[in-house]
């Protein structure tokens, strides 16, 4: 028979009642020695309900604080007294428990890893200021390494903790910051929420400048597509002809007029420096799918010395190499890197040639995430900021006989291996060009 657990106890407690009455009973007719065989009896009998009593406390003591720490993994030991019944129906509450527990876990490592891979930056600060929550994405824009508190943030940041310190419940700002000379324009929303009598602020980011160039980049290599591919086919042929007609006319000079002839070579010319022109262009809408290797900067900047050795003679330019690790290892496309430092150095070479003692400088370092970056320096005139705004901007040049293909060929190159460019200048100071790398 398959007793509960509290008829159990009732029976036990009668037991012990029992007993003392017979052990009253012999001690009052002097049978001590059979009173205290029954005493013995008695204390055993009390001790192992103890036992058990404490045992079955102990399991619901463990059950409860499985439920109050959201622990209910592991398995609850029953006291062996415990009728099946009883057992099958504190199992199946647990059990309920832990189904509970799986999902809701479950959900947020859905939630999260949602939130992780989402190309928006997000993070909640609480009424103190500390951060309990932030996606790889705000690492990335905020370019840190790390968050736990708005008072950790350098002074760089300022413009953004001040915002988010005033900032009201879904608010929105754009804000600017200077991180490592390098521009960011971000786009800040702030939205409170309440959870269990907390106060949280979550704050997305978005980098907008940097959406807006892809878009744009985009945008200008396709009209540069079309563009390139019409006028190649209007001009192929025009050239073509214009050479034919003009070889024709040198055969027989006595038949040419001599101003037809020349208006024919000019035609001629000028065509095949169209085409080389559009031919350029190209380069810019269809470049080549990276090849990465680890390559050393040291081997890299001293074959650019000597590759513009002669015109740094020739202008008196003082040209400086500063690596702050002689033995640092870049993982990059070689050929693309150096076709990026040969655009930057030609464009530091013309902004130093009205300076009486012109001084180009190219350094490899590492920001404040350990990732490389590269600068190149020149003591040149500066940029307005006028020019400044259009500088990476497909054809955009400030030079006579400038094609405005350098710069942006350059940030295109950065950003299919995941990296940055950016410009920092002064005007009567001089320029620096940064590259992020990833």
């Amino acid at each position: 028979m398959n007793f509960s657990l509290k008829a159990k106890f009732f029976v036990a407690i009668g037991i012990i009642v029992v007993l003392a009455m017979i052990i009253s009973v012999l001690w009052q007719y002097n049978y001590f020695f059979t009173a205290a065989l029954f005493f013995v009896f008695l204390s055993i009998f009390t001790v192992s309900l103890w036992y058990f009593l404490k045992s079955t406390i102990n399991a619901a003591y463990q059950i409860l604080q499985s439920i109050e720490m959201d622990d209910l993994k592991q398995e609850v030991a029953f006291p062996e007294v415990l009728d099946t019944k009883t057992k099958e129906k504190i199992g199946h509450i647990l059990s309920k428990f832990r189904e509970m527990s799986q999902e809701k876990e479950a959900q947020y490592v859905y939630l999260r890893s949602v939130v992780q891979h989402i190309p928006i930056g997000i993070f909640s600060v609480d009424e103190k200021a500390t951060i309990d929550f932030y996606n790889k994405a705000s690492l990335q824009i905020l370019r840190c390494s790390a968050m736990k508190s708005l008072g950790d943030f350098s002074p760089s940041y300022e413009p953004l903790i001040n915002f988010l310190k005033s900032a009201n419940s879904k608010q929105k700002k754009i804000i600017r910051l200077l991180i490592e000379e390098e521009v960011l324009e971000l786009v800040v929303g702030v939205s409170e929420v309440q959870i269990l009598g907390k106060t949280y602020q979550i704050v997305s980011l978005q980098d907008f400048q940097a959406e807006l160039e892809e878009k744009e980049m985009e945008a200008w290599q396709n009209l540069t597509r079309i563009l390139s591919h019409e006028i190649i086919n209007s001009v192929t042929p025009i050239s073509s002809l214009a050479s034919t007609v003009s070889a024709e006319l040198s055969e027989k000079p006595e038949s040419a007029n001599e101003d037809i002839l020349e208006a024919i070579q000019v035609i001629e010319k000028r065509s095949n420096s169209l085409i080389q022109f559009v031919q350029e262009f190209r380069a810019f809408s269809k470049l080549p799918t990276p090849q990465p290797t680890f390559v050393a900067l040291k081997e890299i900047f001293t074959r650019l010395e000597k590759l513009f050795t002669s015109e740094f003679e020739q202008k008196n330019i003082q040209f400086k190499i500063n690596l702050a690790n002689s033995e640092q290892l870049l993982y990059t496309d070689i050929m693309m890197l150096e076709q990026i430092l040969i655009n930057l150095l030609k464009n530091a070479i013309q902004a130093v040639q009205m300076r009486e003692m012109p001084v180009i400088e190219i350094l490899a370092e590492t920001d404040h995430l350990g990732k490389a970056l590269i600068k190149v320096k020149d003591n040149g005139v500066g940029i307005s900021e006028d020019a400044r705004k259009s500088l990476f901007i497909p054809f955009f040049t400030t030079k006579k006989a400038g094609s405005g293909i350098g710069l942006s060929l350059s940030r295109q190159m950065m950003r299919v291996q995941g990296g940055t460019i950016s410009v920092h200048t002064a005007q009567g100071i001089g320029t620096t060009f940064c590259l992020h790398f990833a």
